[in-house]
């Protein structure tokens, strides 16, 4: 038994509370270690000394380098205290706690060795947000998504629709009212929440570069156009959520000029990182997004720019009712304000929902006070190392899902905005050289994933395109693919995705004869998925109630099979 790989902490993604009595506890040992069996010896906390329970534990989770046993205690009386009991394959019994390992339980000390789970108060539980859970998403560029048949502004256009050459400063006029004209499709799709890039005042087609918060680009309407979106969406039970660019304006946003024009004499100096008496393009003397001139950093340390932009969150919940946002370069701001920003908005939306863009482990800013969800972009990289660049092989494609699950809290995991391309990215089509058997195998996963899936704009009739411009042509409303057998297939997922196993599920992943397995389970019932990018045909034990190329209970190479048990 290798002790150096054994890990447990108190109150951490280790052990958490689920419920106000319930808690979940997780032990990580070696893969394949010489263990024969774990228990975890628990009781309420003043109880412990009097009796222990014991609860075995089995496998649950699997990486690269390590095994993730996994337990439920629930005896009513929260307020744990608990320690491992491990036997080693040579019939040892050790005893692991806070104090390390020992082959002797010194009851008498599990005051001061002990694993603990706290009382829980409920704001500290991390659950999920009960208005999204389960809810598909869709991401929508605005100015590329759809014109409205009523569009009145329309001398600013100067790109035509169907282009194959983008520009992020050209206009094809897009529109809100476009998106709520589009509403019962993408209802009859499956969509259950919007995300809308940038719609406030700015130069760009991006609109990440932001002239005025409080300001609805007037290409795209008014504060009105969005209000009557928002009402629209949640007549069809359509969530809406906002992207929000706090780590930095525009150059030419009013509080930047203010700065141009006055330097030190501006109240708004402090409100950006300038060196010298005056910000200036040439010296680009001030801190920026990626040393874009055109996107000067705010100071989000600064008490008055903090309560302005919690102030613009507000204003769009109080004004329009949207139901969320998504926060743009979000780990590239403090902690501390958005902590300030989860309570203001909680005072005045309880269920508010809050989605970080971060590539990487976001597990410091997620939980109750801060973030509710990120952009699972760990998730795309599991898809494009095993669909797109063969680097990954079956069983590394489930380690490494397994161990994204392991980052995070049960709550958490569940709230995980997962994705395999976006505005930012290559159309993930386009990095599978247009393999369409490919694409469904990705969206396939996509759906059975633990989370909410994000479906990019176009994606579900095989829209291509490079990176930025290109991965934001405009929507392709004539397309021939709505009538191609690939898109009857999306369709059919997106209509799996609506069953309770995948909305609410718990998860297994796991590879068997080079196929890569996703379970879910809910009320007794699990719905699998097996996909296969074996090279070969193989052959399924199960029930299966849908298939892509499967013949039979063959799964052959490029194709997928959902099954039952």
């Amino acid at each position: 038994m290798e002790k150096s790989a054994i890990l447990h902490q108190s109150d951490s993604k280790f052990s958490f509370p689920v419920s106000e009595t319930k808690a979940i506890v997780r032990l990580r040992t070696k893969r394949n270690d010489t263990i024969r069996s774990v228990n975890v010896l628990w009781n309420t906390a003043h109880k412990f000394w009097q009796k222990q329970l014991r609860l075995p534990l089995s496998v649950k989770y699997r990486d690269q380098l390590f095994d993730w046993y996994e337990g439920e205690l629930d005896n009513g009386c929260p307020g744990y205290s608990y320690l491992f009991e491990i036997t080693d394959a040579d019939g040892t019994v050790w005893y692991y706690n806070e104090s390390g390992f020992d082959t002797v339980m010194r009851v008498e000390h599990a005051f001061e060795d002990n694993f603990t789970v706290i009382f829980p108060n409920v704001k500290d539980i991390v659950v999920p947000n009960k208005q999204f859970e389960g809810r598909v998403f869709y991401q929508i560029f605005p100015e590329r998504f759809a014109r409205s048949s009523h569009k009145q502004n329309t001398e600013y256009i100067n790109m035509d629709w169907n282009t194959e050459h983008p520009d992020n400063m050209r206009f094809a006029g897009g529109d809100l009212d476009g998106i709520r004209e589009k509403l019962p499709y993408l209802k009859d799709l499956g969509i259950g929440a919007i995300y809308m890039t940038p719609i406030h005042q700015s130069v760009s087609a991006h609109k990440y570069d932001i002239d005025d918060y409080f300001s609805v680009d007037k290409m795209f309407g008014n504060i009105d156009t969005l209000a009557a979106l928002v009402t629209e969406a949640h007549k069809l039970d359509i969530k809406v959520v906002m992207d929000l660019v706090f780590n930095h304006s525009s150059y030419y946003n009013a509080l930047f000029q203010d700065v141009v024009a006055n330097g030190k004499k501006s109240k708004y100096y402090n409100w950006y990182f300038v060196y010298g008496d005056k910000p200036s393009r040439r010296k680009l003397n001030y801190n920026t997004f990626c040393d874009v001139w055109m996107m000067p950093k705010l100071n989000t340390n600064n008490p008055e720019v903090q309560q302005y932009l919690c102030d613009v969150g507000k204003f769009y919940i109080t004004k329009c009712n949207v139901d969320g946002y998504r926060l743009d370069v979000a780990s590239d701001v403090s902690h501390d304000f958005w902590r300030l920003f989860r309570r203001q908005l909680s005072e005045i939306k309880p269920d508010v929902f809050i989605i970080g863009e971060d590539w990487q482990n976001s597990e410091s800013f997620l939980g109750n006070d801060q973030w509710d969800s990120v952009m699972n972009y760990p998730f795309k990289y599991a898809c494009e190392r095993y669909f797109v660049e063969g680097r990954y092989n079956a069983e590394q494609f489930c380690d490494f899902l397994n161990a994204t699950l392991m980052r995070y809290k049960d709550g958490t995991n569940r709230m995980m905005l997962n994705l395999v391309d976006s505005h930012d990215t290559p159309r993930f089509y386009q990095e599978l050289n247009k393999d369409r058997s490919r694409m469904l195998q990705t969206l396939a996963c996509l759906m059975f994933y633990l989370g909410n899936p994000m479906i990019y704009y176009g994606d579900e009739i095989f829209m291509d395109g490079k990176r930025d411009p290109y991965n934001r042509k405009c929507m392709r409303w004539d397309s021939p693919e709505y009538a191609s057998a690939e898109h009857a297939v999306v369709r059919d997922l997106l209509r799996l995705r609506q069953r309770d196993q995948l909305k609410y599920g718990d998860i297994g992943i796991f590879a068997k004869d080079g196929v890569a397995h996703i379970e879910r389970s809910f009320n007794g019932v699990t719905l699998g998925l097996a996909v296969n990018n074996s090279g070969s045909a193989v052959q399924l034990d199960a029930d299966i109630i849908y298939a892509y190329r499967t013949d039979g209970r063959t799964v052959n190479h490029g194709g997928f099979a959902v099954y039952t048990k």
